[in-house]
Parts: C-alpha cells; sequence; structure tokens
C-alpha cells in the first residue's frame, strides 16, 4: 500500500506541474524521467524542445516528476504524451501506459548503446582486488567470489528501481552470479539519481553504487569526482540506449510527426543522455534483451 501511495504522489506532482496550462492550450506534454537533477533536465531539453515546437507548429509542455515511476503513471494516465526514458523504464512504460519506442539519441560515431557500471571507494576496490574493470556475466562470477570473502563488510546501493544501468541490469548479473544483495552487503539502498550515486562512491556514505558509462565521464570531465576516488570495477554488456516513445493511443499523424522532427533537430540544439548528436528511429523490438531482464526482475521482487 505503502509503495502505491508514493506512486501516486510521484504522478501527482506531474498532474499538477502541467494541469491548467494543458487544459487550456492543448500542447503536446513531453516527460522526462529524472536520471539527473530535475530542473537541470528540464533546462537542457528547452532548446530542442523549443526547436521542435517551431518544426512541427505545436505546442510542447516539459515535465518530469521526483521518481521514473512518476512520468510512468502520467503517461499511463493520459497526461504525458511521449517522454525520454531510460530501456527499464521504457519496458515499464510499455507494459503499463502502452508506451511504444520511436527514437534512441547516438552519439558522433552513430552509436546507440551504453553499459551499467559498478564504481567503488579504492578502499573497496584494493580490499576486492580489482584494478581494472571485470566484464559482463563471467566478471560479476569473478565478484561474487570476491564479495562472498567480504560477507556484510560494504554498503552498497543502486540508483532508482526502475532505472536500467542503476537497478534493473546489475540486478540481473547479480542474480545469474548468485549474488543476493541483502546478505551479500552490509546495507542495500536507492539512493535516486546516477549523480547521487557517484558522489555516495566519493563521499564514503557508500562502498560500492551503480552507474553506467555515461553519467561517470561526465562526472570526471566536470571535476565532481575523480578517476582515484571513484574507480569501475564491473562493466556490463553493451545495452540499447536510453529511447523517446509516444503513446500507442496518438493520433497517427502526431506519432508521424514526431519521428520527423525528431530525426531532424540540429545538432547545436539536440540533446538526450551524453553527448548525442542526433537521433535515429527505433522500435519496440530493440529493447526485447530489457524485457527478457524485466522477466528475471519480476522473479525477484
Amino acid at each position: 500500500m505503502k509503495k502505491v501511495l508514493i506512486i501516486m504522489l510521484s504522478a501527482l506532482s506531474i498532474f499538477l506541474a502541467i494541469g491548467v496550462s494543458d487544459a487550456k492550450d492543448k500542447c503536446l506534454v513531453m516527460g522526462l524521467i529524472p536520471a539527473e537533477d530535475p530542473k537541470a533536465m528540464m533546462e537542457q531539453y528547452k532548446p530542442m524542445k523549443d526547436w521542435m515546437e517551431k518544426d512541427t507548429g505545436m505546442c510542447i509542455n516539459l515535465v518530469t516528476a521526483t521518481d521514473y515511476a512518476g512520468v510512468i503513471e502520467a503517461m499511463r494516465a493520459k497526461k504525458v504524451d511521449f517522454a525520454w526514458f531510460g530501456p527499464f523504464s521504457y519496458v515499464l512504460a510499455n507494459e503499463r501506459a502502452g508506451a511504444e519506442a520511436f527514437a534512441v539519441g547516438m552519439d558522433v560515431k552513430g552509436n546507440t548503446t551504453y553499459r551499467s557500471y559498478l564504481v567503488a571507494t579504492p578502499e573497496a576496490a584494493r580490499q576486492l582486488g580489482i584494478s581494472t574493470p571485470l566484464e559482463g556475466e563471467a566478471g560479476m562470477k569473478v565478484l561474487a567470489k570476491k564479495l562472498n570473502s567480504h560477507k556484510k563488510k560494504f554498503a552498497f546501493t543502486f540508483t532508482d528501481s526502475s532505472s536500467t544501468s542503476g537497478y534493473a541490469v546489475p540486478r540481473y548479473y547479480m542474480y545469474k552470479a548468485g549474488i543476493d544483495p541483502d546478505k551479500t552487503f552490509k546495507g542495500v539502498g536507492f539512493i535516486g539519481t546516477h549523480p547521487a550515486a557517484e558522489l555516495a562512491v566519493k563521499n564514503k556514505v557508500v562502498d560500492i553504487a551503480s552507474d553506467n558509462d555515461v553519467t561517470y565521464p561526465q562526472m570526471l570531465e566536470s571535476g565532481k569526482i575523480s578517476a582515484e576516488t571513484n574507480i569501475v570495477i564491473w562493466r556490463s554488456p553493451v545495452l540499447p540506449g536510453s529511447p523517446m516513445a509516444y503513446r500507442s493511443d496518438l493520433p497517427e499523424n502526431v506519432k508521424s510527426v514526431l519521428k520527423k522532427t525528431i530525426v531532424e533537430v540540429p545538432r547545436d540544439v539536440v540533446t538526450g543522455y551524453g553527448k548525442i548528436t542526433g537521433y535515429k528511429i527505433v522500435t519496440d523490438k530493440d529493447y526485447t534483451i530489457i524485457k527478457d531482464v524485466k522477466k528475471v526482475i519480476d522473479t525477484l521482487k
């Protein structure tokens, strides 16, 4: 009951943010999951939103929420028309709100993938004997053996329970390696955003945290962390990138307009997760691997 109440309150925060203006001008509403600071994300996406408005001739309102579930529930309630999701939150939105992936950001080389990380304090990395990142499922099994020698010694945090790289993927590989977080770590929590996870490691609030290869280098470049304070000890195989998705019940002409405009956004205003230089069209089938991950995650709850 408590979990349901939290989700309802998160969704309500979006409803209040868009309520009167949405009813008045019938703008499309674009949602943003709060993978990073919500206010900063709103500012980051505004130039692209403004360009899309001019290109389509349709007004667009930007909204976010206090957590990923708030955006998903707002789309389910038809208070959000299209949104930027992470791969796992997209799969949740696909099931709960009829979301359909239509575009994904790509870097200068045309890559649309990323990786999940586990990041540790230098003390934890040293005690575990890890100086270079362990890789994939095999690497997580190696980490499991190392952690088994340090039961209940390290504090660990995920980001958000709807995050791909911050929860679903590391939890999936932990399961495959026989790691039960509650039995392995002295404490397990959810800290909210990826930057918060990195700062928790830097400040030694936790010993190990989940993140990804988008936020980690951003935090390095900004000087908020360093390669000496935050050590990458594991990384996942490549994952499909974070998609834009619209509600399946939107008019087909609106869907077509959104697909057309998103791939034409100029490079100087294009925005996404990481160093995005443009968008390419994708479909729901591109996220089959994440749906397979979710099947396992569902058995762990």
